[in-house]
């Protein structure tokens, strides 16, 4: 069932790469959504282009990069009876905060995606591959489930509010990475 839901996550998060592409976005989210869906391919399909710490590496440094862009797009000037040019600033930095936490929830993802294979190498064995894990066990997946709880609440604000302005691109980007990550969770949790 969990390989079923990893390469199901793949059609939704080639939909948002491609809703990236065709909604004009700039390079770096491109970049970003290219690299978190050869990530999940390579993960879903076990090619080992990059050992999953390394995706992880490369997931959060792109969400960090995108996150020194927030500050660029939030410190912008903005007239204040400009209705518009606000309107278009707020979307660009709730984009932008979309963008940052999936790559991040899509990092933590695939460390604990790495765990559970790594964990599957001693299964049988009498072996425990982290030591004594009282207690310390679940904290990762309440971290990860409130990262994912967030990104769901965010991105149903940002695609209602696309829709409202009958932006089908972005309400079609934002629903489809949801669905990509949520998806992948549930897969990491089988």
């Amino acid at each position: 069932m969990s390989e079923v839901l990893h390469l199901g996550a793949l059609v939704p998060a080639a939909v948002g790469a491609c809703c990236t592409v065709g909604g004009r976005r700039g390079p770096l989210d491109l970049v970003a959504a290219i690299v978190m869906l050869t990530a999940m391919l390579d993960l879903a399909t076990g090619v080992g282009m990059l050992h999953p710490l390394l995706w992880a590496v490369v997931l959060i440094v792109l969400a960090v990069a995108s996150a020194v862009r927030l500050r660029s797009i939030a410190g912008l000037p903005a007239p204040v009876d400009d209705a518009v040019s606000l309107a278009v600033t707020r979307h660009r930095a709730a984009m932008t905060v979309h963008t940052s936490g999936g790559l991040v929830i899509m990092a933590a993802l695939v460390c604990t995606m790495a765990g559970h294979a790594a964990g599957s190498i001693y299964a049988g064995s009498g072996i425990h591959p982290a030591g004594h894990q009282f207690g310390t066990s679940a904290l990762p997946a309440v971290l990860l489930t409130g990262g994912m709880a967030g990104f769901v609440a965010l991105s149903t604000r940002i695609a209602v509010e696309a829709a409202r302005r009958r932006e089908r691109v972005v309400v079609v980007e934002v629903v489809s990475m949801t669905v990509s990550v949520v998806a992948m969770g549930l897969a990491a949790a089988l």
